[in-house]
């Protein structure tokens, strides 16, 4: 019988894997976005009934080589089955040649018997080329 402890680790090596697959199959970023020359996030994450975000950190995206995909994962522990998915709102701020915008994705994912209540919240800025 699998212990939970190896079960958990198991899950999250298969979560792992499907995000690299779905990663992989994606269209590049410069490819969509030829014009775009930098892209940088600040994120922090929260659990919705918390005042205070944790700490912030900053994640640079290799435009030359990264996917046209921006899904970021929980950072509950228990979470499954959760993460952040805004590919389609920076794909909109993208198209719209915005240098700086921001949002906020609830996670969709189950801790223990009810849903995950973390939030992300990012601030993004771009860079275009002439």
């Amino acid at each position: 019988m699998e212990s939970r402890t190896n079960r958990r680790r198991r899950e999250g090596a298969e979560r792992f894997l499907e995000r690299r697959r779905r990663e992989g199959a994606a269209p590049r970023l410069l490819a969509l976005f030829p014009r775009l020359q930098a892209l940088r996030f600040q994120i922090s994450e929260h659990r919705a009934d918390a005042s205070l975000a944790e700490a912030p950190h900053t994640r640079l995206i290799v435009v030359a080589s990264a996917p046209a995909l921006f899904v970021f994962p929980c950072q509950d522990a228990g979470c499954e089955d959760g993460g952040h998915d805004v590919t389609v709102e920076v794909y909109a701020a993208l198209r719209g040649s915005k240098i700086h915008f921001a949002g906020e994705d609830r996670c969709r994912g189950q801790v223990g018997s009810g849903t995950c209540s973390r939030v992300l919240k990012y601030v993004a800025a771009a860079v275009y080329r002439e």
